[in-house]
């Protein structure tokens, strides 16, 4: 390993994690995860993803990723949504510079691992077949680890009836 991998990233040129943006937007303007457009998830989901674009610099693939696999075009939509209601309304111009200033003053938990690493699952509901599936191995798991504890008991003691 060479010495520069150990330099630390400045800090102007780190990501801003998506999940520290959604959790600003979600606590000034509430939930960004609604079902479809039910608003108001629907706006400030799509204050979310312009706020991931312009500051947390996110490519319109990962952002979508993130908010439940919505196609890029989607976040695009958003994202010009955004620009022309903040240069029409002012006080849309005004959250959005008041939600970037928030963004950038409250530190961003996630490590600079997993700024950099970040990989949004590509869909986040299951079926209920895919559901049912995961109930029934996590059923038979945990089965098996009751199993191998009573298993592993000593057999000379005499157990309680009752």
């Amino acid at each position: 390993m060479s010495p520069v991998e150990f330099v630390p990233e400045p800090a102007a040129r780190r990501r801003i994690s998506l999940a520290h943006i959604d959790a600003v937007v979600a606590a000034r303007l509430g939930s960004t995860r609604g079902l479809g457009k039910s608003q108001p998830a629907a706006f400030n989901r799509q204050v979310a993803m312009y706020l991931a674009k312009q500051v947390g610099r996110w490519t319109t693939t990962v952002i979508g990723r993130f908010y439940n696999g919505r196609d890029h075009s989607t976040v695009c939509h958003a994202i010009y949504k955004i620009a022309d209601l903040s240069k029409s309304n002012p006080e849309i111009e005004a959250l959005v510079a008041e939600l970037k200033g928030l963004i950038l003053a409250v530190p961003d938990k996630g490590s600079a691992a997993q700024r950099s690493s970040f990989v949004p699952p590509l869909r986040a509901v299951l079926s209920q077949q895919e559901l049912e599936l995961l109930a029934d191995q996590l059923a038979e798991r945990v089965y098996g680890r009751i199993r191998d504890r009573l298993d592993a008991l000593p057999q000379d003691q005499p157990q309680a009836h009752s």
